[in-house]
């Protein structure tokens, strides 16, 4: 008797946990609508130039020739996690316009709703392109060893055949093209945060 009460008890807190779980996953998204103004101010700067700097081969080679082995090592290490970070801002950025574009995809307008699927396919380039970045540099960080010193971070530049410079850019233009209606200051408040 008291194990058939237990087994339902069990059953019951499974239930319910299940139950609560949904709800949350169902809050934690709500639907609204976004407009310009909800987006330019979550945006993050991402420095393309110091992203193409970290990934660049001669650079990284001049590092090695100056540096010991060891130094070499803890500048590998550093440029790793900044280039982390940059990832990071550009996979947030790209959220962001993600909703943008869900959002600008109701209008009755057809040319915002063909220049939002863009945008949200750029967009979702970039995030896949900082997940899979993310995922080796992460990796590498973790190991902690002498892989260090023969990774080249060139290799970064793409993952799962997404240039991720390129496809960024894209993404910066595809954004121009979706807010031309800002006005010019908000449009170059845009560019300086994404």
């Amino acid at each position: 008797m008291f194990s058939i009460i237990f087994t339902w008890l069990i059953v019951a807190w499974g239930a319910l946990a299940c139950i609560y779980m949904l709800r949350c996953a169902w809050s934690r998204f709500p639907r609204r609508d976004v407009d310009a103004d909800d987006v330019i101010p979550f945006l993050y700067p991402v420095d393309i130039s110091l992203a193409e700097s970290i990934l660049d081969p001669a650079a990284e080679f001049e590092c090695r020739w100056k540096l010991g082995p060891r130094r070499f090592r803890e500048a590998q290490r550093k440029r790793m996690r900044l280039y982390l970070e940059l990832t990071r801002r550009m996979a947030h950025n790209a959220k962001v316009l993600v909703e943008y574009a869900a959002a600008e995809k109701h209008s009755h307008d057809p040319r915002r709703v063909s220049l939002a699927s863009a945008l949200q396919e750029k967009a979702i380039g970039v995030r896949l392109y900082s997940l899979l970045t993310g995922i080796k540099l992460r990796f590498w960080l973790l190991l902690r060893a002498d892989i260090l010193n023969s990774m080249p971070l060139a290799h970064l530049r793409s993952a799962g055949e997404i240039d991720g410079l390129q496809t960024y850019s894209a993404l910066k233009t595809a954004a121009a093209a979706a807010f031309i209606q800002l006005p010019a200051d908000e449009q170059d408040s845009l560019f300086r945060n994404l």
